[in-house]
């Protein structure tokens, strides 16, 4: 199976439970308590056992190492929390999708892996997910995608002037025709971090450093960081210039394959960057045509960075409350 269709086949980690579980549930409450509440939602730990199984499967499908089980709960629970505020969001703005463009999607999914919908259906189901827990996967997919083009798109503004500048910039000039496959750790700040904030995130940067430089795998080293992408191994797939973030992207006209740089700071943290690899990749096109491709990477490392703030920001306004037994 190939890796596009793997991620479209874990699309989350929200899934829902059938009737049994919910059934089970009311009889046995002590077996599914409340984790955390979102605004008028609750996450139980019915639920976040699913996802965190979900998450495990995938690590294996990875040939990764789990991460230890208190970050491994944290990372999940974080990205279910994540989730549920942009799903509210997305009902708050009335946001309505049908079963028609869930349909649509999956027929998609299905072309682009040269597949019929019901062979795609089988193949979640041996990933253990039925057709309708995929089908609502997609559908909150969609209602996510469709809020934050509501909420970000029309501010993601890119100028003539911006890709003007870009294209005569050395970094397009000398890496245009170039790839990088990139793997990123973060060791995570809070919103308003203290000095003793800033002391601990430079430590822990360091102590993975140095595990770093003795050998450890980036992979392992990713999946016992705070990053939410830990969960695939800190690998962040192979990229163009435009699309990799501000913050990294000035580095790497110094480094080569398998050179590691940190810690790079950022707005919501430190990173540590690792080249896995660079290919060289033919330029195709008229010089308008390079224009277009170079608008619509600013446009991705924009809309990537603007995403990862309104989280933030919605994090802030909501109201999230960590249960203590979680």
């Amino acid at each position: 199976m190939n890796k596009w269709l793997k991620l479209s086949l874990i699309l989350g980690y929200t899934f829902l439970l059938n009737n049994t579980v919910f059934a089970a549930a009311r009889n046995e409450q002590s077996l599914d308590h409340i984790v955390a509440t979102v605004n008028k939602t609750v996450i139980t730990q019915s639920e976040l056992g699913v996802a965190i199984d979900k998450a495990k499967k995938q690590f294996a499908a990875m040939h990764t190492p789990i991460p230890p089980a208190p970050i491994l709960h944290k990372q999940v629970l974080d990205q279910l929390i994540n989730r549920t505020l942009q799903l509210d969001t997305a009902e708050q703005a009335g946001i309505h999708i049908t079963d028609a463009d869930v349909s649509k999607a999956i027929d998609t999914v299905a072309k682009k892996n040269r597949m019929t919908s019901e062979h795609l259906y089988a193949a979640v189901g041996q990933q253990g997910l039925s057709k309708t827990e995929y089908r609502k996967e997609i559908h909150d997919e969609i209602a996510i995608a469709h809020v934050q083009q509501q909420m970000m798109g029309g501010k993601m503004v890119i100028s003539p002037q911006e890709v003007d500048a870009f294209m005569r910039s050395p970094a397009w000039i000398s890496y245009s025709s170039k790839e990088y496959h990139l793997e990123d750790i973060l060791v995570a700040l809070p919103e308003k971090p203290t000095v003793k904030d800033m002391d601990d995130a430079k430590a822990r940067v360091e102590a993975l450093l140095t595990k770093l430089h003795q050998g450890v795998k980036f992979s392992e080293a990713a999946a016992s960081s705070s990053d939410s992408k830990a969960l695939q191994g800190g690998d962040l797939g192979w990229r163009k210039l435009p699309e990799i973030p501000s913050a990294f992207a000035g580095r790497l006209a110094q480094m080569k394959a398998n050179d590691i740089a940190g810690p790079i700071q950022a707005p919501n943290g430190f990173h540590i960057i690792h080249v896995a690899g660079i290919r060289n990749v033919s330029m195709q096109g008229s010089k308008e045509d390079q224009r277009k491709q170079v608008q619509e990477l600013l446009y991705q490392r924009k809309y990537e960075e603007a995403s990862q703030n309104w989280i933030t920001k919605l994090r802030r306004e909501s109201y999230v409350n960590l249960h203590p037994e979680s």
